[in-house]
């Protein structure tokens, strides 16, 4: 199987409150207009992340493959914020919201249709987006099939919770006769 992590979503608390209009005047790269949105986005080049910060001191992170680029991210913004004068307690409450991981599981070709129709749990309107949604059982997670065989899942928390949506999806597959017992994985 081969997925890849192409984006981690974190919610991030600092415990301290941040003076977001201080930083949209000292900081390059952040966008701020308040009348529009209540955060500032911060981008951090270096490491592909775009920070949303508040004045909670809660910040949303996205574009990192993996939890350990947000945590570097994180300390780096923290820092900075610090050099400004802000105060945090403790450190950072760093939590996946969303995992989303793509690739290609050893399909072939899929004809959607068949699968809509036989998979329980399933969207699929090609007029609105070219692939199947696969609902997950008991979870957040969908995994979107597209006719070439690849995937994408969403939803996820751990790329092993996006390897575990992926099973359950071929076991399904399996189970109404959509996949040859003799693929590859």
């Amino acid at each position: 199987m081969s997925l890849k992590v192409e984006n981690v979503v974190a919610s991030v608390d600092l415990h301290g409150p941040i003076d977001v209009d201080e930083i949209a005047s000292k900081l390059d790269s952040v966008r701020y207009d308040p009348s529009i949105f209540p955060g500032a986005a911060y981008k951090v080049d270096s490491l592909g992340v775009t920070f949303l910060i508040f004045n909670s001191g809660k910040l949303v992170c996205t574009g990192a493959k993996n939890v350990e680029t947000i945590k570097l991210a994180t300390e780096r913004l923290r820092e900075t914020l610090e050099s400004l004068g802000m105060k945090f307690n403790g450190e950072p409450e760093i939590t996946v919201q969303n995992l989303v991981a793509a690739g290609d599981i050893g399909l072939g070709p899929v004809e959607l249709e068949e699968v809509a129709l036989a998979l329980p749990n399933v969207e699929y309107e090609p007029e609105i987006f070219p692939g199947v949604v696969y609902r997950v059982s008991n979870s957040r997670m969908t995994v979107l099939i597209f006719n070439s065989g690849k995937v994408v899942v969403s939803g996820a928390k751990t790329e092993k919770d996006a390897e575990r949506a992926v099973e359950e999806l071929k076991q399904n597959l399996r189970k109404y006769g959509l996949l040859k017992e003799d693929a590859e994985w």
